[in-house]
């Protein structure tokens, strides 16, 4: 069912699964004389659009376009709007002044497009899903996956696998197709339901499957057809990622045993390695530090944290492990690579804390506690993150120090989404709301 909210809607969409971005009109300086030296701005350019999960460039790197203030009013920084949301863990996505993104209403998952400014809804689309009797229900039932806005179509996929191409539009159903009828369905020491994000690639898109027909398959946006399928394997429940490695691009993701290593392009499996087993619940995506190195992290001991190097050899790539260190697990949280460091939060469950790492030897450089399983994004050389409680916090950060700026409660616990930030409002939501956050001076 489709309800159209407003007859000349504009085209900004809110997500989990994928935050398209805010488009942001900036004033241009006259052009230079032919004679006259043109100066290089230091600037980037302001984040835009926001049409999948972790930002512009999956790296959860963002550029304001304009300084973030560093401290805000004693209530916290200004509310735009706010209005009330459903349940699931999708990030918001964002595309010419429309947010997207998806919840839980009832029975039944919703899609749904919001004016970015007002946050009145231009559109939404409703689908009733089934749960497998061995699903665990205890953290929610979704919607858990980011959706992806790819040539004109709002990508989704359902905590049952349902995939979902929608007019971006007015949210018609363009195509639909059930993944674990289609592939297959893997059992799992532990089934929450489908959360890899789809992931953009040349034109396609790359879902997990997790079947005994195909790991991971290639689709077509436009009507969903099948381009290619990966080999039969299971997968686990971390992000998939698209790196560049060795001169070429990699598609990472996690099966219970280990990571493993796509050709975007066609399937084919590059390389794997094997992380001890213990309940297979990969949770972190891989960070690609380097075009030859990755850091890789579980949340519990066995996994740990690890640096694996990659190399070409004469029987494909070979993988090196350069060090281990059982107390560097990471859960369901984001970590960002800035030139020799990692940072983010390191941790289980029970306790984490944010960290700088030094990369290259896992050497550890300072711990800020009281802040738990922040969701983080690095914006104007600054850590913008929200933690588990909903509290969101601005700090700087170099590999010497964490000083923080700005902290405030916004949202409810449990926070697991990543926010999403456009020009200087930062768009979040718990289980109850969505809300847009003024971040400018």
């Amino acid at each position: 069912m489709i309800q159209t909210a407003r007859s000349n809607p504009s085209t900004f969409v809110l997500g989990f699964f994928g935050l398209l971005g805010l488009l942001v009109a900036c004033d241009r300086p006259p052009e230079p004389s032919a004679s006259a030296p043109q100066p290089q701005s230091s600037a980037p350019a302001a984040t835009t659009s926001w049409t999948s999960w972790g930002g512009p460039s999956g790296d959860f790197v963002v550029h304001a376009g304009a300084p973030l203030a560093e401290s805000w009013p004693e209530a916290g920084p200004p509310v735009r709007w706010q209005r009330p949301l459903g349940k699931g863990y999708a990030s918001i996505l964002y595309l010419d002044g429309t947010l997207y993104t998806t919840y839980l209403e009832g029975e039944e998952e919703v899609a749904v497009a919001f004016d970015a400014a007002s946050g009145e809804t231009v559109w939404q689309h409703r689908r009733g899903h089934s749960l497998w009797p061995d699903m665990y229900q205890g953290f929610g039932l979704g919607p858990n996956a980011t959706p992806l806005i790819s040539l004109g179509t709002m990508i989704t996929i359902g905590i049952d696998g349902v995939v979902q191409g929608l007019e971006l539009e007015d949210g018609t159903l363009r195509w639909q197709r059930d993944l674990p009828a289609d592939f297959g369905r893997l059992p799992r020491v532990e089934e929450y339901g489908y959360s890899g994000n789809p992931v953009a690639y040349e034109g396609g898109i790359l879902a997990l499957v997790g079947g005994d027909q195909a790991a991971v398959v290639g689709l077509d946006p436009s009507d969903g057809a099948v381009r290619w399928q990966s080999e039969p394997g299971g997968v686990s429940y971390a992000q998939p990622v698209i790196a560049e490695l060795l001169q070429r691009p990699q598609y990472l993701y996690f099966e219970p045993e280990g990571v493993v290593a796509l050709d975007p392009s066609d399937g084919t499996t590059l390389w794997k390695h094997a992380i001890e087993f213990n309940n297979g619940n990969h949770l972190t995506p891989a960070v690609a530090v380097d075009d030859r190195h990755l850091f890789i992290s579980s949340q519990f001991p066995s996994g740990g944290g690890r640096l694996l190097a990659l190399s070409d050899g004469t029987e494909g790539v070979q993988v090196e492990e350069v060090w281990f260190d059982a107390k560097l697990r990471a859960s369901h949280w984001t970590l960002i690579a800035h030139g020799d460091h990692i940072y983010g939060s390191f941790g289980g469950n029970n306790t984490s804390y944010l960290a700088a790492l030094r990369w290259r030897d896992g050497e550890l450089l300072w711990r800020q506690r009281g802040f738990h399983k922040a969701q983080a994004l690095w914006a104007e050389d600054k850590l913008l993150f929200l933690d588990e409680t909903g509290q969101l916090a601005l700090a700087k950060v170099t590999p010497e120090a964490f000083e923080l700026l700005a902290q405030t409660p916004v949202v409810e616990p449990v926070a697991w989404t990543l926010p999403t930030l456009v020009g200087t409002t930062l768009y979040l939501r718990d289980q109850e709301k969505i809300l847009a956050v003024e971040l400018g001076n």
